[in-house]
């Protein structure tokens, strides 16, 4: 990527700097969601792999507390649960490993974030799936016109197994500095054009998808307006027809 747009990715070529970050996975290390234009993160669209061996170790050395209070307790999106081995149940979207003679954990991947915070906590025992690609996310910068922003996720999951995979990462980025180039201002970065023409604008024009993941924020407000309901219902629909 970085040879592919050496020439370009600084001023005077463009109307302001253009940072690209490369992050091996969610834990982030480089900081590229905060600092990036374009963020490359690591990521897996699986379940959890587990080891069973490694997770009855992990129990014996830190206990019963530990795995509730810093294991369980800690997904934030209440993904695992404690459960007796009698009940423990793997397959289809749910990871499962028991920990002792009498309790493991249940992990449902389709409510994962992949943060990251159970595999740190109980690494090897818990380990990322197999099924590896990068979430692609623009706009992350330190304060200028309009103060920080973190990156918003434009693609949640890009194959980059391949030549090709990889080409089309290099063209994705071709296409966000052209639009940058030409529609952003003098000394104004990637987030905060986008903040100025709308996200929905800058999709449509690279021809991506809205996807529910660009979601910066949930709502606040409980009520949702439902004029032109079943006409986007009908379009989802035939976009996964086509898909499968």
């Amino acid at each position: 990527m970085v040879n592919s747009f050496l020439d370009d990715i600084h001023r005077p070529s463009l109307p302001y700097k253009f940072k690209f970050k490369f992050s091996g996975c969610p834990n982030d290390c480089m900081n590229s969601i905060q600092r990036a234009d374009m963020a490359v993160i690591g990521t897996w669209r699986d379940n959890i792999r587990t080891d069973e061996a490694l997770a009855r170790r992990w129990f014996a050395k830190h206990g019963m507390n530990e795995l509730v209070n810093d294991v369980v307790a800690r997904c934030p999106t209440k993904a695992i649960q404690l459960q007796e081995v009698r009940e423990l149940r793997a397959g289809g979207t749910v990871s499962a490993v028991a920990v002792s003679d009498s309790h493991g954990l249940a992990i449902e991947n389709r409510d994962c974030v992949r943060c990251m915070h159970c595999i740190n906590v109980m690494t090897g025992a818990l380990a990322p799936g197999e099924d590896k690609g990068a979430t692609i996310l623009v706009g992350g910068k330190r304060t200028l016109k309009i103060g920080d922003l973190m990156g918003t996720v434009v693609v949640p999951f890009m194959k980059l197994a391949s030549d090709e995979d990889r080409a089309r990462l290099v063209e994705l980025g071709q296409q966000i500095i052209d639009f940058f180039a030409e529609n952003a201002l003098e000394h104004e970065r990637t987030g905060e054009m986008i903040e100025r023409i709308g996200l929905v604008n800058f999709l449509d024009a690279l021809g991506i998808e809205v996807d529910p993941n660009m979601v910066a924020a949930p709502r606040t407000n409980p009520y949702v307006r439902m004029d032109g309901w079943d006409e986007e219902v009908a379009k989802i629909a035939a976009r996964k027809a086509a898909a499968a």
